[in-house]
């Protein structure tokens, strides 16, 4: 099964990702721009799709991926 709703999570992810930079640049001791989105989005990219998927998505209750990740009720 793959994701309808990849480009929403892609476009939802580049801000943080951009607001976060600067901070995870400096902290990690990485002075280039692309090596650190790429970092950043290895160490952070599951939390933001869990989150994503699990309280964001609009298809998330019909959406197989996002079963694991809905909030128990």
């Amino acid at each position: 099964m793959e994701c309808k709703h990849l480009n929403d999570i892609i476009k939802a992810e580049i801000p943080i990702v951009m607001r976060h930079l600067q901070e995870h640049k400096w902290y990690h001791h990485i002075e280039d721009d692309t090596k650190a989105q790429i970092d950043f989005i290895d160490k952070y990219g599951f939390i933001m799709r869990e989150f994503y998927c699990g309280y964001v998505c609009p298809g998330r209750k019909d959406c197989e991926l996002a079963q694991k990740y809905l909030p128990k009720e």
